[in-house]
């Protein structure tokens, strides 16, 4: 099952490549954040949207600080975030104006296939939004 914020107005783009970037991967969530961490869209299959959206909102906190680091010591800026846990991987993108996307996947994962799709679903993000 998929579950997905809804409300009355039309899909906007996004949220359909959210929607196909869960599919794809079977993961346990995808979510869209803004530059501050905050939840813009969560599609998910295994966690209500609440905790999807408590997730990104402590990734988020985690995101800018490793980039204020990066930035800080001259080491650039990253591209692809993977956190790997007892039972989930966590892979967060870079987008344009310091957006993420973000795919929460079961473990075991297919990493390479799961970090191929979000590649796939970030360019397409980049293309409709930025």
């Amino acid at each position: 099952m998929v579950c997905c914020e809804r409300s009355s107005e039309p899909p906007v783009p996004f949220q359909y490549i959210l929607a196909n970037l869960l599919a794809e991967t079977g993961a346990a969530g995808v979510l869209f954040l803004d530059e501050l961490g905050e939840t813009v869209d969560v599609s998910c299959s295994d966690y209500s949207p609440y905790d999807m959206k408590i997730l990104g909102a402590y990734l988020g906190i985690y995101l800018r600080q490793f980039d204020e680091f990066l930035t800080r010591t001259g080491l650039g800026r990253p591209d692809l975030i993977h956190v790997e846990r007892e039972r989930l991987h966590i892979y967060s993108r870079v987008l344009p104006d310091d957006y993420y996307l973000v795919l929460v996947q079961r473990r075991p994962a297919l990493v390479g296939q799961a970090r191929i799709a979000l590649e796939r679903a970030a360019v397409a993000l980049e293309r409709e939004l930025f």
